[in-house]
């Protein structure tokens, strides 16, 4: 029988680039919701929850009829998942990052399988990266192997640094692989990129799943009018 797989979609509000972010408009509705909605739509999770620090938060997600869990305070969106998962009672679980309104659906689903096939590793997702991107700060980059694992994650491209794709906010782990995560100190790696994987990166293997699906997070402001013009185009006003 193939393991339940859960959803939890982690927001807060107080982000440095952001501040209010789950909470701004995509078409007219709060962006966690919309992130939510993809969840949901995918159809290959038991449950999705939300997992937020934030009381504005958690009553914009329980007043439109999802879950919501009231965490701590978190130093990382994985943290803060495995805080909420460990309150529910959750084995494997993919966390969807708040700010992810227009997920591939296809792409969660193949998240959802690759980490119900081998629950050891951790599971994320990476797409095409573009010339254009290539030296934007806010995106981040993924090195992966000819095996699909995961060898180097960055935000700042270092010259003639070879191929390199786009990460996607999608990461998938077991109970034992979170709370491996959350017992390890932040790393000095990790806070000088402000990137939560490079914690457990060389710990435990990271499978990257290749998606050809346009991705497109809202990291700052100006990325709301490129997600609305997405959703447009989607057909999902």
């Amino acid at each position: 029988m193939t393991p339940e797989v859960y959803c939890v979609v982690p927001a807060r509000f107080s982000s440095t680039r952001f501040p209010g972010k789950p909470l701004v408009p995509i078409c007219g509705r709060p962006m966690i919701l919309r992130t939510l909605d993809r969840a949901v739509a995918a159809g290959c999770f038991k449950s999705v929850v939300c997992a937020t620090d934030d009381i504005r938060i958690l009553k914009t997600v329980e007043e439109a009829g999802f879950s919501a869990v009231l965490t701590g305070p978190a130093a990382t969106g994985s943290d803060r998942v495995s805080e909420a998962a460990k309150k529910l009672g959750l084995d494997l679980v993919v966390n969807l990052q708040g700010d992810e309104p227009v997920a591939d659906l296809q792409m969660l689903r193949d998240v959802a399988k690759a980490l119900a096939e081998e629950p050891t590793s951790w599971v994320t997702v990476s797409a095409p990266l573009s010339e254009k991107d290539r030296g934007e700060l806010s995106i981040v980059k993924v090195q992966v192997n000819s095996q699909n694992y995961a060898t180097d994650f960055i935000r700042k491209l270092p010259e003639n640094s070879g191929e390199w794709r786009r990460h996607v906010g999608v990461y998938a782990y077991s109970k034992e692989a979170r709370e491996e995560f959350a017992s390890l100190p932040q790393s000095a790696l990790e806070k000088e990129r402000s990137l939560e994987q490079l914690r457990i990166l060389g710990k435990r293997p990271i499978k990257v799943i290749r998606s050809t699906s346009l991705s497109a997070s809202v990291d700052l402001p100006s990325d709301v009018q490129k997600v609305e013009s997405i959703f447009q185009q989607m057909g999902k006003l």
